[in-house]
């Protein structure tokens, strides 16, 4: 905190009183830590300014002079040795001068305690201006106001100051309880002693205070601790201190610190026996201090003093014996109970709500009388003996006995105290009930055997006990007796066994074992250790959402967790023992496994008294030395467990299980809602979180294993895995424990296909004329158990389950048959195996499950639908139903109310007498017709206002315009300025037209905005829920913002009925609140790192970059792409990376509109290979992602082009013929030349300009005869009936050749016209209008010519060569003949091998030797490479960027020293031999290959499949046109696989894909050896390197969106973004590196669009440009060497396209489908 923080802090701290400057100089004084500035007279004089100009503080006078704040020091006092405050004067002595007043229920919210509350004046206007400036000096003030000035902190600051920033700002406390908060505030460090405070302070009783302080407690605001005052007579007084929790000091004594230390010792010692000499060195204190804590510790019953013999105590001291001959006797300090700390308790607030508890109990449930002639004790076991062996529990027992909460408890811990009754824990719904049952009913039970057997006599305790020391003695049974000492618990332990079982038996071990765990794990331990600590309250806080982060799982992958942790123990454990007797574990390290207390035989009653099993054998057993799987996964340390002789193989017994346990399932499947110290130290470990649970550190196992809430849990778990069918219970006893149940593992199990059910909500419906198909499946492997998992996953998630469709049965009465028939088939248990592979339940779930099981919600599956849903609050339910209920509430009052009683008349006799067929008559009710009300007809809206409405609406391009970000934001805050101007007002302030003028006076994309669209949007964005929480957050800022709403208030309009000043004021508030609202700073919980080390220091930043690509990849491929393992593949390689940063990554993709739901095909039904457990499989990219690509060209125009070019290879080439020709169409006939279709397409005329451009292409064009005709069937005169008549004629006198004689055709002067002009000359073509498929207003047509094209061979000038040099100086040769996947620049397509951990030396001396013989570098240009590979092995990860790269090595920039290469060149040559790698999000980043690991995916591109292989083959080789030409479409049809119809009907292009794609093989070279090729070739992998087989088809890449998940060319989207960003370059030449890569800013990263545009130029396709700045010359200057330019800034960067552009993209992929599928 700074020193202007600290002043307002003392301030803030001395409550609503306020404070003096004088004593605010006493207050910095003594300021702890201390005051950072000297307060000298220059000092006092800033901090008085800075009281002045701070906003939250107000000045007050008071009526009188208030004294300087006196302070005192209480510790000063405080003896150290026995931390007792030796008191020489009252506390009431020392003078206050805040006497308390405490302001009650104040309207302006004003909380505190002042006594001159309303007395006091208001000058801070006499201090300051309204800009906060000061208007006084600090002496001027003071000599004004002397000490009747005080300074007061506003509410919030006083608040915020008193409970710290860890404390709630919104909470809610009482008058009272706030001003002893406040009273603690002022009393900082010293703190305030219960006492004092009811006595002195409030003047009132303790009792009262009491319950002012308990919610202080309650919400964690105060501490407190005890304090022991001796007044001067000698007399001690025990009070309570209480600090606020920022001044809390832990103050212990010297000798409470000295006596817990002793305790600690002497629990440790054997039989809890040290000498006293012992405990004095180890203590380091002399006899005097020693004398009197074992005096202190012997009056609190905690040690007792005793005499030993030397000899037991320390056998190896001598001598041992007097002369006498007697034992040497030693005084010893033995340890009673152990030290307890001083705890203040904190009282249970259950006692509060006791009366309305009790209330609503005895409304709900009968109660019994009472006899008050009998006792009560008596009654209540009367009550529990009644109930038998179901017992009854607590709360039960205060119903029935109508007695208190209180009262029962103490009813039921008298009789279980007394040994007549007994609790036990039962299952009620979800929750653990304690039930009560008279005493041993299990002797009940034994006596009611006996008499079914006949007989009669009864079996007590005493009588079993006597009956089992009686076989111990005759060898019919063996009574193990033995100690057991667990985290300082000692607890004897008697077991019955077999007299085979010996004491070193693993039966007994495992006895042992259970019952240690069951000590650590048990409530009074936990207690002990920590109930009695201060930490106690922080230890068990329940942290929300910490279970999750530590890796708690939902409900189906807890299943998958727990069956796999199963079936791994009961059937795939590598030791797993085939008999209970025998061993095949082989430990090497003897220390490793658990040892068992070492019970002996002595006598009948094996009894031991294991001094030695003692903490140091438990830390022994805790050793996680023991490792049965050398693999570093939580299969490490799990030994096997043991096969009961009573059961075979495939039981296990839950006990075994839950010791096997390892710590990375324990959080996986137990949820850890509180803070547990050091587990994070566990965890981030990648050894030490597979440690078993019961070999962690004691404080963690008894935190972990808190009231041993874990078995419950994994039962539960369990009981749902036996729903499923893949578990079964053995016999279950009567208050049998859960952890003693034995379980059986099926391995037969089954799935049924519920994916073509139809729509419903929870249930599935299958057609009688396809019924489901049930798989069977085997669960013998590891394998087999995933799989399982996987397809249950796949079925479940496609199901057309969750769909709102009514059903007649209701949930209720279908979870009673849930709970009926599964807990019968879970609870029954049974030794018989059962393993068909049946599945319990009504199989209407999904996947053949029960129905109750809901596996078809996906948040069953994720945790993603809390992330991404907003939550909504269904408020209108909640308050129907409150209102229904009190309506009926009311109505019954009023209805009572009404009933009165009354003398029957008698006249009514008569009105009701009865008879033989009489009717009653009945009066007749008036029918009120209700006129209907007539339908008001909507008005039209009008489309435009004024003026400008009008001018917007010329500048629309289509029927609704495009809001951005900012255009919204505006207008949310000219809502705000709305309310503020007028709350009480439902409509606008303002009309919508000055919120439209200022849209477009800010921002030039508004000028298409009229004011109804305005108005329109205003209305829609409140709706959304995140818009209405920063609209009302806005206005909540707005009104704590004290000083704003002075200036609010001034900027009112001067006359709200004149719209000219509402409109000015409204513009006034709304520039107000965009200036408020523009410099609002970033949240405080981002913390900016100070370097750009720290910036990039974690490698969760490079998988959000690489995680954007992935998402795009896998949503960019299409079904088929999709089909057999590239599922699993993406199942996998999403299951890499953290589930918390997936999920946000995707959601930042969602919020920018870049993918939707995933629609459900209503025909064909869900997709299979699309649902994984994982988010974005289930969202598809948006059309608002494509339109992203989409620009003016037509999207088909390179499959255009490349038809047009098929056509002209097709045709034949020549060059005989001139380049352009005209002929009329009479004069020349050429039939070895391609005719132009008038229905070609775009791509056909881009080819054509192309070529000819180029001169590649001869044209011949004929000139039609009569140029401009008309279609003479569109016009309908008198005209075109002569000329009808006429041709008949005419047709009659063909023979005659005199045409003299012939009626020519007559037009009059009023039928004169162009078009009966053109008729009579001869020129119509009748239909040519509909043959042309033209859409003309006229019957008039400009006829076409017939042109004709041929390819050259050669081009026949080279005018752009002469002229344009630089147009052809670096693009690649055009080779029409070529075509294919091959032309793919490396750029797109590369891979390399996957990085090892760390380079070997010999690595880099075999990289550094080819650079020397086949580069020919010098050993200076070694030592360049040497120490670029340094400077980037720094970097690590991160790597560094181009910018850095030249910044840090600028000496290689040029040649000099030897070097025979520059920087960039010696980068590229690295890059080449595999040694670095060019990665980076926002620019790129150069890192080395072994540093590369989290910018590369990983992959086995060996086929999954033999479908799969067949699909993944691809052409290697460049092939020749003529063959890919003349690969048709009936060739492609011959290639489709059979599939199914639905599969089939998909879509047509992808199959097509598959198809065309096996033609465009040549030799069967599958894509990945084409990629092993094309590596070697473009040198972007190392040389050959020694690798294993499996390493040969394990490739790593860099992610991006074309490339597919098991590193394959996804060609449609390629295709689709190489022409995207082509034509976006088409469109405007010469675009700017900086605008291409802000264009696609929100879909891909600038490192992916520059590896487009560099691939582009590669192919030839694009011209890079750059603008060098010259400087201006002068006379000395000296010429420019612009060859020395390395790099340039993205703004004077731009391209241009080439003019053979679309031809060589069109070479590329010429076959692939669009990449969007709804646009084919």
């Amino acid at each position: 905190m700074d020193a202007l923080g600290i002043v307002e802090d003392e301030v803030a701290l001395e409550g609503l009183d306020g404070i003096t400057i004088p004593s605010l100089w006493i207050r910095l004084e003594d300021r702890h830590p201390a005051f950072p500035l000297k307060l000298d007279t220059h000092t006092k004089e800033f901090i008085w300014r800075s009281l002045t100009s701070n906003g939250d503080l107000k000045f007050y006078e008071l009526p009188q002079e208030r004294g300087d704040v006196v302070l005192f020091d209480r510790f000063l006092e405080v003896d150290p040795e026995t931390g007792i405050q030796q008191a020489e004067r009252l506390s009431a002595s020392t003078n206050d001068v805040y006497p308390v007043s405490v302001i009650t229920e104040d309207k302006n919210g004003i909380q505190g305690s002042c006594v001159f509350y309303k007395e006091r004046k208001d000058v801070t206007r006499n201090v300051r201006n309204s800009t906060l400036k000061s208007l006084v000096t600090l002496e001027e003030a003071f000599k004004r106001f002397g000490r009747k000035l005080v300074v007061v902190a506003s509410q919030a600051t006083r608040f915020r100051a008193l409970v710290g920033p860890e404390g709630d700002p919104e909470l809610k406390l009482s008058d009272h309880s706030y001003c002893i908060l406040e009273r603690l505030g002022r009393a900082r460090w010293q703190g305030e002693l219960q006492r004092d405070l009811h006595t002195f302070s409030f003047k009132t009783d303790a009792g009262k205070l009491h319950y002012m302080r308990k919610s202080l407690v309650r919400h964690g605001l105060i501490t407190m601790q005890s304090h022991v005052i001796r007044t001067p007579s000698g007399q001690q007084q025990h009070s309570i201190l209480l600090l606020l929790n920022r001044f809390h000091v832990n103050r212990r004594s010297k000798y409470d610190i000295l006596m817990e230390n002793m305790s600690n010792i002497l629990q440790k010692t054997p039989g809890q026996v040290a000498p006293m000499l012992t405990l004095k060195e180890l203590l380091v204190i002399n006899e005097k201090t020693l004398k009197r804590i074992y005096q202190y510790m012997q009056s609190a019953n905690l040690v007792q003093l005793v005499r030993c013999a030397l000899e037991d105590v320390n056998p190896t001291a001598e001598p041992c014996t007097t002369k006498k001959g007697t034992k040497v006797l030693v005084r010893c300090l033995k340890l009673v109970k152990p030290y307890k700390k001083k705890v203040i308790m904190v009282e249970d607030d259950e006692d509060d709500d006791e009366e309305d508890e009790i209330g609503v109990r005895r409304k709900s449930l009968p109660s019994e009388g009472r006899i008050m002639e009998r006792d009560i004790l008596l009654q209540a076991y009367d009550i529990i003996v009644a109930c038998g062996t179901r017992g009854i529990s607590q709360t039960a027992l205060a119903m029935r006995m109508s007695i208190g909460k209180l009262e029962s408890r103490m009813i039921c811990r008298k009789l279980e105290r007394d040994g007549i009754i007994k609790g036990f824990m039962e299952d009620v719904g979800r929750q653990r009930t304690t039930k009560f049952i008279s005493h041993n009913e299990g002797v009940k039970m034994i006596n009611e055997e006996e008499r079914q057997d006949g007989v009669s006599t009864k079996c007590c305790k005493k009588s079993i006990l006597r009956l089992i020391r009686s076989l111990s003695r005759e060898g019919m049974v063996k009574l193990y007796t033995t100690t057991v000492i667990q985290d300082g618990i000692t607890k004897k332990v008697e077991m019955v066994v077999h007299p085979s079982i010996q004491p070193n038996d693993d039966a007994v071990k495992r006895a042992i074992d259970q019952i240690r765990f069951r000590i650590s794990s048990s409530y009074p331990v936990a207690h002990i250790f920590y109930c009695f600590t201060p930490h106690f309250l922080s230890v068990f806080f329940t942290v929300k959402g910490l279970s999750r982060t530590l890796g708690f799982q939902p409900k189906m992958h807890r299943l998958r967790v727990i069956h796999n942790f199963l079936w791994y123990l009961i059937y795939g454990h590598p030791l797993k023992r085939s008999s209970p007797g025998s061993q095949t574990l082989t430990d090497t390290n003897p220390g490793s496994l658990e040892k068992p207390s070492n019970p002996s035989n002595s006598g009948p009653d094996k009894d031991v008294h294991n001094t030695k099993n003692t903490e140091k054998q438990t830390q022994s057993s805790k050793n996680p030395a023991s490792i049965f799987v050398d693999e570093e996964t939580w299969k490490r340390f799990i030994p096997p467990i043991p096969i009961h002789k009573d059961f075979g193989d495939g039981w296990a017994l839950v006990s075994d299980l839950l010791l096997c346990l390892p710590l990375s399932l324990f959080i996986q499947v137990i949820q850890v809602n509180f803070k547990v110290n050091g587990l994070e130290a566990f965890l981030s470990d990648p050894v030490k979180q597979h440690y078993l649970v019961r070999a962690l550190p004691s404080k963690i196992k008894r935190q972990l294993l808190y009231k041993r809430k874990y078995i419950f849990t994994f039962h539960e778990n369990l009981q749902k895995l036996a729903y499923m069918g893949l578990l079964q219970f053995g016999p279950i006893e009567k208050f049998q424990d859960k952890d003693q149940v034995f379980v059986y593992l099926r391995q037969n199990t089954t799935i049924v296909d519920t994916t073509s059910s139809e729509p419903h909500y929870w249930m599935v419906s299958q057609s009688p004329d396809k019924p489901f198909e049930k798989r069977q499946y085997v669960l013998a492997s590891s394998e087999d158990v995933e799989n399982y998992w996987f397809d249950l996953l796949c079925v479940c998630l496609n199901t057309p389950l969750g769909t709102c469709i009514y059903t007649g049965i209701t949930g209720s009465f279908c979870r009673q048959l849930i709970g009926v028939y599964l807990y019968m088939y879970t609870h029954r248990g049974s030794r018989e195996v059962c393993d068909d592979g049946s599945i319990p339940g009504d199989g209407r779930g999904a996947g053949g499950l029960h129905s109750e099981f809901f596996a078809h919600l996906k948040r069953n599956w994720l945790w993603t639908n809390s992330l991404l849903a907003v939550k909504k609050v269904d408020t209108m339910h909640t308050q129907k139903i409150e209102f229904c209920q009190l309506l009926c509430i009311e109505i019954c009052k009023k209805l009572l109310c009404l009933i009165h009683v009354a003398i029957e008349p008698a006249s009514r006799n008569q009105q009701v007498v009865g008879g033989k067929r009489q009717k009653r008559k009945r009066g007749k009710k008036d029918v009120v017709k209700i006129p209907r009300k007539k339908r008001k007809e909507p008005k039209k809206r009008t489309p435009a206002h004024d003026e400008a409405d009008h001018r917007a609406l010329t500048r629309m391009t289509r029927q609704r315009v495009y809001w951005s970000l900012q255009e919204d934001s505006l207008m949310m805050l000219c809502s705000v300025a709305s309310h503020l101007l007028n709350s009480k007002l439902k409509r606008p302030f303002i009309p919508h037209c000055v919120v439209r003028d200022l849209l477009q006076a800010e921002f030039e994309k508004s000028m298409d905005k009229t004011s109804v669209a305005v108005g329109r949007r205003t209305r829609y964005i409140l709706k959304n829920p995140q818009t209405l929480l920063n609209y009302r957050i806005c206005l909540a800022e707005v009104y704590q913002d004290k000083s704003l709403m002075k200036l609010l208030e001034q900027k009112k309009p001067a006359n709200p009925d004149k719209p000219e000043d509402c409109a000015e004021a409204f513009s006034e508030y709304t520039k107000l609140l965009r200036q408020k609202f523009s410099s609002a700073m970033t949240p405080s919980d981002i913390i900016i790192p100070d370097t750009k080390q720290e910036l990039f220091s974690s490698t969760e930043d490079i998988h959000v970059i690489v995680l954007n690509n992935l998402i795009q990849s896998t949503l960019g491929m299409s079904n088929s792409q999709m089909k057999s393992s590239r599922s699993f593949q993406t199942f996998h390689m999403y299951s890499r990376y953290c589930q918390e940063v997936l999920c946000q990554v995707f959601i930042q993709c969602r919020k920018r509109g870049l993918v939707n739901r995933r629609r459900v095909c209503k025909i064909y039904g869900p997709k299979k290979n699309r649902a994984l457990p994982i988010l974005p499989m289930s969202y598809q990219l948006s059309q608002s992602y494509y339109r992203c690509f989409a620009w003016r060209f037509p999207f088909a125009l390179c499959t255009d082009v490349f038809r047009f070019l098929r056509s002209l290879i097709n045709n034949g080439t020549g060059d005989d013929k001139p380049l352009t020709t005209f002929y009329h169409e009479t004069e020349k006939e050429l039939s070895d030349m391609l005719r132009y279709q008038l229905d070609s397409p775009g791509g056909a005329c881009a080819a054509a300009l192309s070529l000819m451009t180029l001169g590649l292409l001869s044209v011949h064009v004929s000139i039609p005869k009569q140029v401009v005709v008309v279609d003479s069937n569109l016009v309908d005169n008198e005209v075109v009936k002569s000329m009808a008549a006429l041709e008949e004629e005419e047709d009659d006198d063909d023979d005659t050749e005199d045409c003299e004689g012939r009626k020519r055709l007559e037009v009059k002067a009023h039928q004169a016209s162009h078009t009966n002009y053109l008729m009579m000359r001869g020129y119509c073509c009748p239909g040519i209008v509909k043959l042309r498929n033209l859409n003309t207003s006229d019957s008039i047509v400009v006829e076409s010519c017939i042109m004709k094209f041929q390819l050259r061979s050669t081009p026949a000038h080279q005018v752009l060569l002469i002229f344009f040099p630089h147009c052809f100086s670096y693009s690649p040769p055009l080779d029409l003949s070529k075509c294919g996947p091959s032309l793919l620049p490396p750029i797109l397509t590369h891979s390399v091998r996957p990085p090892t951990s760390s380079p070997s030396l010999s690595h880099v001396e075999e990289c550094n030797a080819r650079l020397i013989h086949q580069r020919d570098y010098s050993p200076q240009d070694i030592e360049a490479c040497a120490e670029l590979r340094r400077s980037l092995d720094e970097a690590g990860e991160n790597g560094l960027s181009v910018q850095d790269l030249y910044e840090a090595h600028t000496h290689l920039a040029e040649l000099h020293s030897g070097r025979t290469r520059s920087l960039q060149q010696y980068m590229q040559d690295l890059k080449e031999e595999g040694e670095v790698l060019e990665v980076g999000g926002l620019g790129v980043r150069w890192v080395l290959m072994h540093r590369a690991g989290p910018w590369l995916l990983t992959t086995n591109s060996k086929p999954w499949s033999q479908s799969q292989l067949s699909e993944q083959r691809e052409g290697g080789n460049e092939t020749s046109g003529e063959n890919l030409l003349n690969s048709g479409e009936e060739k492609v049809k011959e290639t489709l696989p059979e599939e199914k119809q639905e599969e089939a009907a998909e879509t047509k292009n992808e199959t097509q894909e598959k198809g065309k794609g096996l033609k465009e093989v040549e030799g069967e070279q599958t894509d990945i050896e084409h990629r092993t090729e094309e590596g070697d070739d473009a040198t972007c992998s190392p040389p050959a390197r020694a690798a294993n087989t499996e390493d040969e088809h394990t490739v790593s890449f860099i992610s991006r969106p074309w490339r597919m998940v098991d590193g394959q060319l996804n060609r449609p989207v390629c295709k689709g973004m190489l022409e995207g960003v082509l034509y976006h370059i088409m469109s405007r030449p010469g675009l700017t590196q900086q605008t291409l890569v802000e264009h696609y800013k929100n879909v891909l990263q600038p490192v992916v669009v520059l590896d487009l545009v560099q691939a582009l130029i590669d192919m030839g396709c694009v011209k890079k440009r750059t603008l060098v700045p010259c400087p201006k010359p002068s006379l000395f200057s000296r010429p420019v060497d612009q060859a020395g330019v390395r790099t340039a800034t993205p703004d004077r960067v731009f391209y241009e396209p080439t003019v053979s552009c679309c031809l060589r993209l069109a070479q590329v992929l010429p076959n692939e489908p669009h990449w969007n599928q709804f646009i084919q």
